[in-house]
């Protein structure tokens, strides 16, 4: 229910269950579930959720995956073998393995490796050269794991969203895009408090682009718009959670698109 006493949200994956409300609330629900379901272990501020660990502190609440990143090893490269060499059905079995562990961290909370992991990832036929790669991708995670921080962010929200793209950059000749999107507090209203604006990341991404684009405009077109879908999937997410409209700022640094748009 929602009402100005009692409100909450209710996050579930299979078995697993993440909710947050008024203290009425979550004693309402605990009751209801235990009506019907076993609950197997309940906690409180400090909670794993799909192998993910939120821990509240005061009015901050810390996301990340230091557990999983533990259990991420190195693949074993056989020696003496050049990186053209398809790799052993072993082999094959541990990159594809390597390859799901990374791909569930850079999705939830390793966002410093997003374009390595995209530019590493070779699952139909990885020769030990791929797994190469992707062994610097698990030492970029382990050396410096990444932690997402959420504060409490006030005023009425928007959404702005970063996408950016490059054009034929990758090594293989291909082009690349990427986003950030952002839940922010309004502007400042005045330019000296303007770079002091708090936002929430909601999402982040990095993928070879695998439309045909014949130029650096063209590239950053396509990623714009990828960005903008998404942003407006958040906007009506957000507008289900909150019952607020947020507005949708996008931020981009491509010159012609900004110019193309002003004139249209």
């Amino acid at each position: 229910s929602r009402n100005k006493k009692v409100y909450g949200n209710v996050c579930m994956h299979v078995d697993d269950l993440f909710f947050t409300g008024t203290s009425k609330f979550i004693s309402s629900f605990v009751e209801n579930i235990k009506k019907d379901f076993q609950i197997g272990s309940l906690d409180k501020d400090d909670i794993m959720f799909c192998g993910q660990r939120l821990v509240r502190q005061g009015d901050t609440v810390v996301v990340h995956q230091d557990l999983c990143i533990v259990d991420l090893v190195e693949g074993l490269t056989p020696k003496g073998e050049k990186d053209t060499t398809l790799l052993d059905k072993t082999g094959h079995n541990e990159y594809r393995s390597i390859l799901g562990k990374l791909n569930w961290l850079q999705s939830r909370t390793q966002f410093h490796v997003s374009y390595n992991f995209s530019r590493a990832s070779a699952a139909a036929a990885p020769t030990v050269g791929d797994m190469k790669e992707l062994n610097k991708v698990v030492r970029m995670v382990k050396t410096s794991p990444q932690r997402l921080i959420y504060r409490p962010l006030k005023g009425p929200l928007r959404i702005v969203a970063y996408p950016d793209a490059s054009y034929k950059n990758n090594s293989d000749g291909s082009s690349q895009r990427g986003h950030v999107i952002f839940l922010c507090e309004p502007r400042a209203s005045d330019k000296a408090s303007a770079f002091a604006v708090r936002g929430t990341l909601l999402d982040y991404e990095s993928h070879k682009i695998k439309r045909t684009v014949l130029s650096t405009t063209v590239a950053e077109l396509y990623a714009f718009m990828k960005c903008y879908g998404t942003a407006q999937f958040f906007r009506e997410l957000w507008m289900d959670l909150s019952g607020e409209e947020a507005p949708v700022h996008m931020r981009t640094d491509a010159n012609n698109l900004v110019t193309t748009a002003s004139t249209t």
